[in-house]
């Protein structure tokens, strides 16, 4: 009977209903997808974590590892420094060897371009 009243009053009201919950429907839509952009952000940064403490974890046995690597050179350098010195000895002696044979060939050649050249005593005797 009264229905002609109450069906546009309730019409209006579903429209003000609507109306009124489309903005909470958005701001959970949002709400959501900033909870979801949290959740990845936090997955990002626990794996980021992980790879950090790995990477603490690494460092002793790499800093051991170094500290090794510097005591073999060391040794390599004490036993090397020696044979460097002898390499340097022998260096020096057959530099040495080269400057003498330098000298006697020039002193060879001078003798014998002196025995060659006919002087004084073997031009009066013929």
């Amino acid at each position: 009977m009264l229905g002609f009243v109450f069906k546009p009053l309730k019409q209006i009201l579903e429209t003000l209903d609507e109306d009124a919950v489309r903005p909470l429907q958005e701001t959970e839509r949002e709400t959501l997808d900033a909870v979801r952009a949290i959740e990845e952000a936090t997955q990002s940064i626990e794996r980021h974590v992980q790879v950090i403490e790995t990477l603490a974890t690494s460092v002793g046995p790499l800093t051991d590892s170094v500290d090794r690597l510097n005591e073999t050179m060391r040794d390599i350098v004490a036993v090397l420094a020696p044979i460097a010195g002898a390499e340097h000895d022998v260096q020096r002696a057959e530099q040495g060897i080269e400057h003498a044979e330098r000298f006697l060939r020039f002193r060879r050649h001078k003798d014998a371009a002196a025995a060659a050249e006919p002087g004084p005593e073997s031009s009066s005797e013929g």
